[in-house]
């Protein structure tokens, strides 16, 4: 027997890779010694979904099935068997063959030795498990990548995913909002005190609107929703409804009509008001200092009064020469501010300790300033920072001034979005796109009007060039006949045989012109047929995209009409802990955040009652007209809203969700993903209720790096490491598309805002553009030095930005500044002006489209 193995292992090296020789009494486990050995080198080409030679590898049962050559093996006979035979390069072909794309690599000699052993044992065991048990480690604490960042489509907020961590950024103010966390994995020990969205690397983000955001990680995709402005817990309740309000540390008070203060703790989880009485008008005017000390109050009759906060009693009196509107603390309480009803501000030194009781109204202190602020009374007054100078103020209409008080001078002023703005700006873009659609549906038709006109000409030409060739076979075939007939008189004439010869050449030579020109005949009414359908295809379709415009432009004029209505007054408003945003409360139950440094808005919610509003620290304290006072979030969270998928069930996501993309209204969420080198996944979602919708059949042959639903949902865009970009119809999931010519995985897919033109980036390192209608390519971009790993359209222009591994963003050809490192991900908001890419040195950065300047920063927390 020894001698017999040692000339079998002999013969097998001889012909091709060496076997080893294994001897053991043990079973050879499929599943824990085979099946790794074939998964590593054999499944990407040999798996239920892409079996080349119809040969699947994956369990003994579809081994021993075989393929298109028979059996892949034969129980007890492994030295004969066709797996081990290629394995091992003792055929006319080996397996794995050299220079595969996919990097396998030929077994090793114990390797082929185990496969052998197994088949002499007679192919027993089962395939593994669907789902082998997970180990999940901490995160690492190294600086992470940027592997998925996402602009919302208003451009307020960039989401960034850093492993198993998605950090939102408030864009125009720069301000954090915290990082995503799923209360239940808060749950487990291994991500306790750590906010983790994922219990796997996030590697796809999408917004759904400026309140939906989607994370795709392994085998889940987790949706989130940011609340509503809801009351973190009521707090007291006034006896009468209030006409101003401030707050400090733990203090917050109330000013009513009867010339009452109330004044309560707001830390405290049911607190009670404390009436303060003294003054006889109605209170006008609070204010707070920053240490929680000292509240100043001022009455409609001009009197003053410094209160002790914890005892709640007067320790001065005075009055003020002029009624005062409203009231704040600068410079760390040294300085109160006072805008009276002159539109005056004055600056008052504020004591470090009480001043002395005093029966009468000492004279009113002079200030140390006196500044012009407007030439009303102010509705609003409230400090930037309570260390420093600067006020925000406002008289009631659509604009705020920041005012700084050590200059004298307005630093900005920050105009208020209308709230129907952004309708009026999405229904601008949707008419462009409209316009962009219709021009193009016109030179189509005029096109295809032309072509139809040439092909009926041509159909003319043809039936008369028939005609002509019949006519002179015609005559041929009279005149061949006539040489037969005189033939026969003189057979022996020689000049007669001559004739008929001739004659008869003749007369075939002119059928077979006849046969050609009659089927090209046939083939120009073909043409013109299909000719004459295309010019009714784009005539009709000239008229839908003419319909379209009509329709857009309506609702442009719709939402103009609508938004030229009055903006609603400004009643209050505080500036937020972060000292760059503040929030304004409108009448009509409407809250805006506003970007200090430049203005822009940056979050509108719902705030019923329209209330009065003051911030103490991360608190946000509101009393409303009901006599209702209650504690809000400075800004809305985000939170966790349901999560599609299960770890443990491959059957829902087959491996990592690699790409998300939503439907313009935020109903439908396409995912992507699939395993590598063996087959792609796409499935749609109902965002609702998180319902399947639709799975697409065999969407690629291996795993799906992007998604894109085209502006109008009809069809859904995929790009696939199998080197192909695919269009598929959402309503069905039938494939109308396909685009071939890149040389290495499509890493990213983007459609125009019109629909007619797609974007593509490959690990190939080109970036293509192709034309939809004509399904062909338009353009190639050569110019990158590594992969194009993302590309995205700008507004509803030409421009297109894109990411590459060679360390740059570009829009267009114009490479943007500040980027470092391999580039992952890219994306702009639906305007167009903002562009947010990441990478490997893990900073998030934004830039303004316009100008092509680095806005924002944001490093890895």
């Amino acid at each position: 027997m020894k001698a017999a193995a040692f000339l079998l292992t002999a013969t097998l090296a001889a012909a091709g890779l060496p076997v080893s020789d294994i001897k053991r009494e043990a079973p050879v486990d499929f599943a824990r010694e085979v099946y790794p050995v074939l998964k590593r080198n054999c499944l990407a080409c040999h798996n239920a979904t892409k079996s080349k030679a119809s040969l699947n590898l994956e369990t003994p049962e579809t081994i021993l099935k075989g393929g298109e050559n028979g059996p892949g093996a034969v129980a007890g006979r492994g030295g004969d068997s066709l797996m081990l035979k290629f394995a091992a390069h003792m055929g006319d072909e080996a397996m794995p063959p050299p220079d595969n794309k996919v990097n396998a690599v030929n077994l090793t000699a114990d390797e082929l030795g185990l496969l052998k052993l197994w088949i002499d044992q007679g192919l027993k065991g089962s395939a593994p498990a669907s789902v082998a048990a997970v180990t999940w480690r901490g995160v690492s604490g190294l600086v992470l990548p940027v592997t998925a960042v996402a602009l919302s489509p208003g451009g307020a907020i960039a989401a960034a995913a850093r492993g198993n961590q998605v950090t939102l950024l408030d864009v125009a103010s720069g301000t954090s909002l915290g990082s995503l966390a799923d209360p239940e994995l808060a749950k487990l020990d291994l991500y306790k005190n750590q906010p983790t969205a994922d219990r796997d690397a996030v590697m796809a983000l999408a917004f759904g609107g400026d309140d939906l955001l989607a994370s795709g990680g392994y085998r889940t995709v987790r949706l989130w929703r940011r609340a509503l402005l809801h009351a973190q817990r009521e707090s007291a309740t006034l006896a009468d409804a209030p006409l101003c309000l401030a707050a400090s540390g733990k203090w917050a008070a109330a000013g009513d009509a009867a010339g009452r203060v109330w004044l309560w703790d707001s830390s405290a989880e049911k607190p009670q008001a404390r009436e303060l009485k003294e003054q006889t008008t109605p209170v006008r005017a609070l204010a707070i200092s920053p240490d929680g000390q000292w509240i100043v109050s001022v009455a409609e009759d001009r009197s003053v009064r410094v209160w002790n906060a914890a005892e709640g009693a007067v320790v001065s009196r005075t009055e003020s020469p002029v009624p005062l509107a409203s009231l704040c603390f600068l410079k760390d309480g040294a300085l109160l501010a006072a805008a009276g009803t002159d539109g005056m501000l004055r600056l008052y030194p504020f004591p470090g300790e009480a001043p002395p009781v005093v029966s009468a109204p000492p004279a009113a202190p002079k200030p140390s300033g006196e500044f012009r602020l407007t030439d009303k009374a102010p509705a609003f007054f409230t400090a930037v920072q309570k260390s420093g100078t600067q006020i925000v103020w406002g008289s009631g209409d659509a604009v705020l001034h920041v005012f700084d008080a050590a200059s004298g001078k307005i630093v900005r002023d920050i105009t208020c979005d209308h709230p129907l703005t952004r309708s009026v700006l999405s229904a601008e873009r949707r008419s462009q796109s409209a316009q962009r659609q219709v021009d193009a549906r016109k030179s189509r038709a005029a096109a295809s009007t032309e072509a139809a006109t040439k092909e009926g000409e041509a159909v003319k030409a043809a039936h008369e060039a028939m005609e002509k060739a019949r006519a002179d076979w015609q005559r041929k075939q009279d005149t061949a006949r006539a040489a037969d007939d005189a033939i026969r008189s003189m057979p022996d004439d020689k000049g007669r045989k001559e004739a008929v010869e001739k004659s008869g050449k003749e007369a075939s030579a002119a059928e077979r012109a006849f046969t050609n020109a009659r089927t090209n005949a046939e083939l120009s009414v073909r043409l013109a047929g299909q000719a004459q359908q295309a010019r009714v295809a784009a005539d009709a379709a000239l008229i839908a995209s003419q319909t379209a415009l009509s329709e857009t432009l309506a609702n442009l004029e719709t939402a103009k009409k609508a938004a030229a209505a009055p903006f609603p007054a400004v009643k209050s408003a505080a500036v937020c802990a972060d000292g760059r945003t503040v929030l304004l409360s409108l009448d009509g139950g409407r809250a805006q955040w506003h970007s200090l440094e430049s203005g822009v808005l940056c979050d509108a919610a719902e705030l019923a009652g329209s209330p009065l509003l003051a911030a103490a620290g991360e608190q946000l304290i509101t009393a409303r007209a009901d006599k209702k006072t209650a504690v809000l979030p400075q800004r809305r969270v985000w939170q966790h809203e349901r999560t599609l998928g299960i770890v443990e069930d491959a059957s829902i996501f087959a491996d990592r969700v690699t790409a998300l993309s939503f439907s313009s209204d935020g109903r439908l969420l396409a995912t992507g993903g699939g395993v590598p080198s063996r087959g792609g996944e796409v499935k749609i979602w109902n965002t609702r209720d998180g319902s399947p919708v639709l799975t697409l059949k065999d969407p690629h042959s291996d795993t799906v790096n992007a998604l894109a639903f085209s502006p109008d949902d009809s069809l859904l865009a995929t790009a696939g490491s199998d080197r192909w970009a695919r269009v598929f119809r959402v309503s069905d999931g039938q494939r109308t598309m396909a685009f071939e010519g890149h040389a290495s995985h499509v890493l990213s897919i983007a459609w125009r805002s019109d629909g007619l033109a797609l974007a593509t980036g490959s690990a190939d390192k080109t970036l293509r553009i192709w034309d939809v209608l004509d399904a062909k390519q338009t353009r190639n971009n050569t110019s990158f030095g590594k992969e194009v790993s993302a590309v995205a359209w700008l507004g509803s222009g030409d421009a297109v930005a894109s990411a590459s591994g060679d360390s740059t963003v570009r829009l267009n050809d114009d490479r943007l500044p500040g980027t470092k490192g391999f580039v992952f991900c890219l994306s702009a908001d639906q305007s167009g002006k903002l562009i947010a890419a990441g990478g490997e040195d893990g900073v998030l950065r934004v830039w303004n489209g316009a100008d092509k300047k680095l806005l924002r920063e944001q490093p890895a927390p």
